[in-house]
Formats: structure tokens, C-alpha cells, sequence
């Protein structure tokens, strides 16, 4: 499980934080990358500027212990205040081509929903873009997830990295994986893991592998 230091541009596996999980989220964190997850990105679409920047501050060494990459969505300011590795845009953020500017050697990851969009975040820079949500997800109840069908036909349209997201699971990501996916974004689907550590492992294992294996 290592902790060698990466910094691939397009995650394999992107580990969205979870706020609900309160205190338990930094050791929830932890044993994921410690099954080798070794892209995070902190998120916390309802907190200001100092919570998001006090949570950042909080993960960042952890994801250090593990030669883990740390990503920041959508606040830039907070990205180059920690010197994270890179930034993930939500669809309505910064333009890609801004972000590009002022980040010119980060890792930036873009939140898409078409693939009309998708193609101009990765032409306007982005070094990857979600596709979104693939299955059903708490997160966004009210949207209507693509399936692996849809998300497929998009994927085959689109010239560049794409990661699954939405309703991700160690189970289903390897039939993403053979949809055409570069890689997953997940939150859930590991931090509720009663044991993150081995579904995270398990997970890697299984999407490097190409492994269909469901359920």
C-alpha cells in the first residue's frame, strides 16, 4: 500500500470529502489513502472561505503522510494559499481557460454535464473532467443519472480524460472502467466503507485490473 509520492494528472481514483461525517472525516480519510487513494479533493460546497481553508489545513498533512495529491474545488485562492496540487472546477465556476492562467503547472479537473462542455474545459486546459451522475447519488437526488449506456456514448465523443461520477462504488466502477472511464470520483462509496482502507485497496485492484466484477 506505499506511500510513494505521485502526481498524475488524471486521478484513477478521485476521493471527494464528505462533511457530514463531521470528526470522523480525517481518519476516514486516512485509512482510504492508506489503500492507496492518492488524489483528494476537499469540498464542502456550504462552508465559507476559513471553514473550507480550516478543513484543507486539516486533511492536507494526512494526505502528505501518504504521498498523496491534494485538490481544492472551486476556491483557487485557497488552492495557491496551501500550494495544493491543483484545483477541481464546479460547471458554473471559474472559467477553465482563467484557471488555467494563474495555475499554469496545477492539476485542474472540471465538473461537466455535457459533452459539449467537457470538450471545452479539456481544450480550454483542464487535465480532466467529470461526467456526471453516472447512477443514482444522494448527493443530487433530483438529477437523472446517465447509466453506463449514456455515459459511454459521451465518453466515445470526448477527446481526453474522463472520470465517472455520481453513485460510484467499489462494485460498479469496474464495469465504468470498461465504459470507457479513465477513472472514478467517489465519496460515499468509500467513506462509508466500514473499512475504508480495504475497499479502497480492493477498488484500486479492481479498476487496474479491468476486473467486471459486480455485486
Amino acid at each position: 500500500m506505499g506511500t510513494t509520492a505521485v502526481n498524475a494528472t488524471v486521478p484513477p481514483v478521485l476521493l471527494i470529502t464528505d462533511p457530514s461525517l463531521g470528526p470522523l472525516l480525517p481518519e476516514r480519510v486516512a485509512a482510504a489513502l492508506a489503500g492507496g487513494v492518492r488524489h483528494l479533493l476537499v469540498r464542502h460546497k456550504d462552508a465559507n472561505a476559513n471553514t473550507l481553508l480550516t478543513l484543507a489545513q486539516t486533511l492536507q498533512p494526512i494526505t502528505q503522510q501518504h504521498g498523496a495529491v491534494l485538490l481544492i474545488h472551486d476556491r483557487l485562492d485557497i488552492a495557491l494559499a496551501l500550494q495544493a496540487a491543483g484545483i477541481h472546477l464546479p460547471e458554473n465556476g471559474l472559467p477553465t481557460r482563467v484557471a488555467r492562467r494563474l495555475l499554469p503547472h496545477g492539476i485542474i479537473g472540471r465538473s461537466c454535464h455535457s459533452v459539449a462542455h467537457a470538450q471545452q474545459a479539456l481544450q480550454e486546459g483542464a487535465d480532466y473532467v467529470t461526467l456526471s451522475p453516472v447512477f443514482a447519488t444522494r448527493s443530487h437526488p433530483q438529477a437523472k443519472p446517465l447509466g453506463l449506456e449514456q455515459f459511454r456514448l459521451w465518453r466515445e465523443q470526448i477527446n481526453g480524460p474522463v472520470l465517472a461520477l455520481g453513485g460510484v462504488t467499489p462494485a460498479n466502477a469496474p464495469l465504468l472502467r470498461q465504459a470507457g472511464a479513465d477513472g472514478v470520483a467517489l465519496m460515499r462509496g468509500l467513506l462509508e466503507e466500514e473499512r475504508p482502507e480495504t475497499a479502497a485497496y480492493a477498488l484500486i485492484c479492481k479498476i487496474s485490473h479491468g476486473l467486471a466484477e459486480h455485486g
